[in-house]
């Protein structure tokens, strides 16, 4: 049999794009390495599926062609997306802007997708790694598994880099490349940043609200940050990990104080505070402001660990020990392990599609959806959104069906 599509990745992409092109009428191929589809979806959000957010915005995506992922993004706004979901009979909830399928369970969202592949006669290869994609005279001969497969039209929803035990390998890379498209070499993104501190060991595990940022690009987030022996994890640092991609140099800069709204406010804090307490050995001082784990690195940074009690720092000291708690600078040496990555920075250029098709503008006939494109978002239902979006707007070009 020759599909009319073969999309090549059961993923969050992959799947809603062979239900909207089955639903125009063209028969469909899912071809999936792993054992069974959907296998990243049941991991996201602890298992709970974050499959999008109220408070949609570009701001919240990363990508060389940002252009592109809008006109994507914006036919699959968030009416759209709850009308698709809807439509399946998935009741979603929204917290705190996130949103979530009304169980709390991932396996909701992957059961209403593959209740409707089913309904819509979409046929699948599980277990079957594609080897290779030749394109010909009538479309494209994919050799996978042990056999191969022959469609009109090919869609390339294999995912990145991140998480390789679920079976996200860079597949679709080397596929693509094959074809004749080039590659912004992918980096790991929404991940810890390993860091340059001597103080690690001692701080591993400690949990803090914090503000962090990047100065040299101008980037700030706020939340709870998670100290490791490698360097810093949690959300806000997710969040900034996702604008590094490959650049060298960088320093991750840690505000402790951040109910002191500036440094002036910090030092004169410090000095009452400091000064009630002038008894004590600043460590034992600080110990009723910071967290225990915090207050010897912090004193050493500051050059005043040695100081026997806290009324003996002078103004200058003072001074030191705030602009040390204000802002505390640590060399990011580089991003944590692809194991460790929940999205990928890099991948197909978006120049090198359409951006009313996601058609590839390298080799007719091709179709990219998904993280395998230079799109990634921030943590909160984001990448799933642009997962979903891409897999709609390319399955609804690629069904070329007469009724499209």
């Amino acid at each position: 049999m020759i599909y009319d599509l073969v999309v090549v990745g059961g993923g969050a992409s992959g799947l809603v794009a062979a239900i909207v092109a089955a639903r125009r009428g063209a028969k469909v191929l899912i071809i999936e390495k792993n054992a069974k589809l959907g296998k990243k979806i049941l991991a996201t959000g602890n298992g709970r599926c974050n499959l999008g957010n109220d408070h949609w915005s570009l701001d919240n995506f990363v990508s060389t062609n940002v252009g592109v992922a809008e006109k994507v993004l914006r036919r699959f706004d968030n009416q759209a997306a709850k009308r698709f979901f809807g439509e399946l009979g998935l009741l979603i909830i929204s917290e705190e802007g996130r949103w979530y399928p009304r169980t709390k369970q991932a396996a909701s969202v992957l059961t209403v997708l593959l209740s409707e592949l089913a309904r819509q006669g979409v046929a699948t290869a599980v277990s079957s790694p594609v080897h290779s994609i030749e394109a010909t005279s009538r479309g494209f001969t994919l050799r996978h598994g042990t056999g191969q497969s022959q469609g009109l039209r090919v869609l390339l929803t294999t995912g990145g880099m991140a998480a390789p035990k679920l079976g996200c390998t860079g597949d679709g890379y080397r596929l693509a490349e094959a074809l004749g498209h080039s590659l912004l070499a992918p980096s790991p993104a929404l991940v810890g940043l390993r860091l340059q501190s001597a103080h690690l060991k001692t701080l591993s595990g400690l949990r803090l609200a914090a503000t962090v940022a990047i100065p040299e690009l101008g980037l700030s987030e706020h939340g709870e940050v998670l100290f490791t022996d490698y360097g810093l994890s949690g959300i806000p640092v997710f969040d900034l990990s996702r604008a590094i991609g490959h650049r060298q140099g960088l320093t991750l800069r840690l505000k402790l104080a951040y109910e002191e709204s500036t440094e002036s406010k910090l030092l004169g804090f410090l000095r009452h505070y400091l000064g009630e307490l002038s008894f004590k050995a600043p460590s034992e001082a600080l110990a009723g402001y910071l967290p225990h784990q915090l207050c010897l690195p912090v004193l050493k940074e500051a050059g005043l660990e040695h100081k026997k009690f806290a009324g003996d720092l002078s103004r200058a000291e003072l001074a030191r020990l705030s602009r040390q708690l204000f802002w505390w600078d640590f060399p990011i040496v580089g991003l944590h392990t692809w194991e460790q990555a929940q999205t990928t920075w890099g991948g197909i250029p978006l120049d090198e599609v359409d951006p009313a098709t996601l058609c590839s503008k390298v080799q007719g006939g091709l179709y990219f959806a998904g993280e395998v494109l230079d799109v990634h978002g921030r943590c909160g239902g984001y990448n799933l959104h642009w997962a979903f979006a891409s897999g709609f707007v390319a399955g609804q070009a690629s069904a070329h069906c007469p009724q499209s």
